[in-house]
């Protein structure tokens, strides 16, 4: 895939700078932090600014982070994890009718090895379904080119697509406190990000890693990588497989924590503070014999915003590192040379 991957291959160069800056900066993390996140929905701003320092904090540092007391229903996260199990088992040609290819948005069914995400290793060992934004059916954006904009493919399991919608619905809640605080640590308006999601991109991911008691160094659950998006919202079952790379270039565990998400910066965020907050490459390594589930909310604004360095993160010693991107076509170039597909 060498010729094939200039996107990928140029964020992983782009990862190198950052880490050894981040090295130079603080001793390597050996653990990531948790924000309880309690006072963004009810708290005054005194409390809700105290949080936001938190969450800079975590983002400076480490560039992940458990949010805690997040106000999602757990009864809606049981059943997401329920409809995940239950897709998963279908039968293969059930999955594949509503694989990814048929899809020109790439929402659908992906196979194991069928993505790659390290153009350095040979695939991923991992199945998916990816659903994104579900438009009205007389919505004139449903149909168009537009990346992040289309229809989902759906299928045929009783009360799948009512359970992952819910689901979804929760995430966007969520997502919409987490903004507001990410505005705050950043001195920011606090609806600055909230006023440009209109019609968010905001990709939901269903994930299935089989169990891999011997480990291989050019296949694994999901090589190294950094996420596309603003942020990453993942709940995971108790298996764990979630491993971060620190500033010191080791391998960081992270376990599965009960009633808690995940949350990591991406890149277009990175882009957004100059690099200032950190996009920090993952992998997921699930080290045993069960399948592990998983489910990734890939957070993102509307597919037509420009994302550009903020003036705030910018200085005469520091100037703006990436040019402006409209934040559609980068997600999509960077998900298309992932899919092999264009």
């Amino acid at each position: 895939m060498d010729e094939d991957t200039p996107i990928l291959r140029a964020r992983k160069a782009s990862r190198l700078v950052t880490q050894a800056e981040a090295a130079a900066a603080a001793p390597p993390f050996e653990q990531i932090p948790e924000v309880d996140l309690t006072p963004m929905a009810k708290g005054d701003l005194v409390d809700q600014r105290a949080v936001a320092e938190q969450l800079r904090d975590a983002c400076l540092e480490v560039g992940f982070f458990y949010v805690t007391h997040h106000g999602v229903d757990p009864t809606v996260v049981e059943a997401a994890f329920k409809a995940t199990e239950r897709f998963f088992d279908l039968p293969n040609e059930e999955k594949v009718a509503v694989s990814i290819l048929h899809s020109d948005k790439l929402r659908g069914y992906t196979g194991l090895l069928e993505e790659n995400t390290d153009p350095d290793n040979a695939g991923d060992l991992h199945e998916a379904f990816d659903i994104g934004l579900e438009l009205v059916l007389d919505d004139p954006d449903a149909d168009g080119d537009t990346y992040g904009w289309g229809r989902n493919q759906w299928p045929e399991l009783d009360g799948f697509r009512n359970d992952v919608l819910a689901y979804y619905d929760a995430m966007r809640a969520l997502c919409d406190r987490l903004y507001r605080a990410f505005a705050l640590s950043l001195n920011l308006d606090e609806d600055f990000f909230t006023a440009k999601m209109r019609k968010p991109i905001g990709e939901l991911r269903l994930l299935r890693y089989p169990g891999q008691p011997e480990r291989l160094e050019d296949v694994l659950g999901i090589g190294a990588h950094s996420d596309y998006d603003v942020f990453t919202v993942l709940a995971t079952d108790e298996q764990e497989a979630l491993e971060i790379l620190n500033p010191g270039g080791s391998w960081i565990r992270v376990p599965p924590r009960a009633d808690s998400f995940i949350v990591n910066v991406g890149d277009l965020l990175e882009r957004w503070t100059n690099d200032l907050y950190r996009s920090t490459v993952h992998r997921a390594v699930n080290l045993g014999d069960q399948d592990r589930h998983s489910i990734a909310f890939f957070s993102n604004i509307d597919p037509l915003e420009t994302v550009a360095v903020l003036e705030s993160c910018q200085s005469e010693e520091r100037p703006a590192r990436y040019p402006p991107v409209l934040a559609g076509p980068y997600v999509e170039a960077c998900m298309q040379e992932a899919y092999g597909v264009s």
